[in-house]
């Protein structure tokens, strides 16, 4: 039985009830993803470590991008809800952005879907975009790792299966 763990980084000053709404959805996530197998994930709010399998960062804004300090040749979409940038490979990074497109109010739910989303991008440093985003074929067919996801399209089998694949191999996170 192995438990992996995932660290959100609070960059954003989120309040304690932003917090826990966005831990419990992404736990959930995790759990479905993991559910009828031995293995699990643990959710937790804190600074990254080298032994955390996963770890994402939250940040306000594409301007105020954490992973753009670090790749500042990083080119990130405006239109996106995170961001992963695996050019250091294996060292893998990962934003969620707080506020999209002057949006700021999303749903807890929407987030965590973003988060295993950038996830499945995280976790396979070696592979390209569209090994994520076409899945299966791509759009709603792709669940969770569409290139836009919709909660609408759900977490497929294979999203499941692909995440539970991703965290049995652990590479290095930015931190």
């Amino acid at each position: 039985m192995a438990t992996y763990t995932a660290k959100l980084v609070d960059r954003t000053g989120w309040s304690d009830a932003d917090k826990h709404g966005i831990e419990v959805h992404v736990q959930k996530k995790f759990d479905l993803a993991f559910e009828g197998t031995q293995d699990g994930v643990d959710v937790s709010w804190g600074d990254g470590t080298p032994q955390d399998n996963l770890v994402i960062h939250f940040v306000p804004d594409i301007a105020h991008s954490y992973l753009k300090q670090i790749f500042p040749d990083a080119v990130i979409n405006p239109d996106d809800g995170g961001y992963t940038n695996t050019s250091q490979r294996p060292k893998s990074g990962t934003e969620i952005y707080q506020t999209v497109q002057g949006i700021r109010n999303w749903p807890w739910e929407t987030r965590a879907m973003i988060v295993f989303h950038e996830s499945l991008h995280n976790l396979f440093p070696f592979q390209t975009t569209n090994f994520v985003h076409m899945l299966d074929g791509g759009g709603e067919a792709a669940g969770y790792a569409a290139a836009k996801p919709k909660l609408a399209y759900g977490m497929t089998q294979h999203n499941k299966e692909l995440m539970r694949q991703g965290f049995s191999v652990k590479n290095p996170q930015v931190l």
